[in-house]
């Protein structure tokens, strides 16, 4: 019988909260990034070679290291990791529901399910630092995929399903050329019909993005998407009603503060594009 990844990360994250003494007024301010390496046998990782990587590969220093049979806790500048191995699948159901969804890893129905344990990783540190510790649990779901038979990332937060391939190759570009892996953290939708949207932001503590019946391609749609969200979470702006978005490239979108239309429920900033 599977157990559902989100329960999972639910109680990992209690757990994690437990080891980690902190008051009242400082858990509130504390955020998790929390996520799933889909392993295809069940063999253990190695604790010690693990931290040794995640040292020499990937500039992650490990203090305080605790290891168990099955968790791997330590202590970064900023932060506190915890690593835990579970010898049974994610939900099938949350899986094949992400793999529907997965547009960039086309083979993820088929691929994805083929794994036979899971290690979850939860990344805890100050909320205004959400940025840095979305790269620490990056680089650290790297080395596990690299040093494990293991087929890909699921953040079930997001919906975001990223094969092992193509999550690894972000890793490595984000470490060597301080680009931001946003595939890797966001999921884009792209419904057509000159629409788009994001749906991720919000665990930057940022809004999520849409544009709504654009003239102009899916591909230029999808495009302005991913550099307003970069440059958002780059440089953790919160542009008002009315005020605009400047990206990397130097454009200006203007925004638009909004009930979603692709994520009902939720205000959203709908780019004029």
């Amino acid at each position: 019988m599977s157990i559902s990844p989100m329960r999972i990360v639910s109680s990992l994250v209690l757990l994690f909260s437990l080891q980690i003494t902190l008051n009242a007024q400082t858990q509130k301010s504390q955020h998790v990034v929390s996520g799933i390496v889909m392993v295809n046998d069940k063999a253990p990782l190695d604790a010690k070679a693990l931290i040794a990587t995640l040292k020499n590969d990937w500039k992650v220093k490990a203090d305080s290291v605790n290891i168990s049979e099955k968790t791997i806790v330590f202590s970064t500048p900023g932060a506190t990791v915890m690593i835990a191995q579970l010898n049974y699948t994610a939900d099938p159901i949350e899986i094949r529901a992400a793999a529907q969804l997965s547009w960039l890893w086309t083979t993820a129905t088929e691929e994805a399910l083929r794994h036979q344990s899971q290690v979850v990783i939860s990344v805890m540190g100050n909320a205004s630092k959400s940025l840095e510790l979305h790269q620490l649990f990056t680089k650290v779901a790297a080395a596990i995929l690299e040093s494990s038979h293991s087929s890909g990332v699921y953040m079930g937060g997001q919906y975001l399903l990223i094969s092992k391939g193509f999550y690894s190759a972000a890793a490595h570009n984000m470490l060597d050329n301080q680009t931001l892996p946003l595939y890797c953290w966001v999921y884009f939708g792209r419904p057509g019909d000159g629409g788009g949207y994001t749906f991720g932001m919000s665990e930057f503590g940022l809004k999520e993005m849409e544009i709504v019946q654009s003239s102009q391609s899916s591909a230029e749609v999808h495009a302005t998407l991913y550099e307003a969200a970069g440059s958002v979470i780059k440089y953790n702006t919160r542009p008002l009603n009315g005020e605009s978005i400047v990206t990397e490239e130097g454009s200006k979108i203007r925004v638009k503060i909004t009930n979603g239309v692709f994520l009902e429920g939720q205000q959203v900033l709908q780019l004029a594009y």
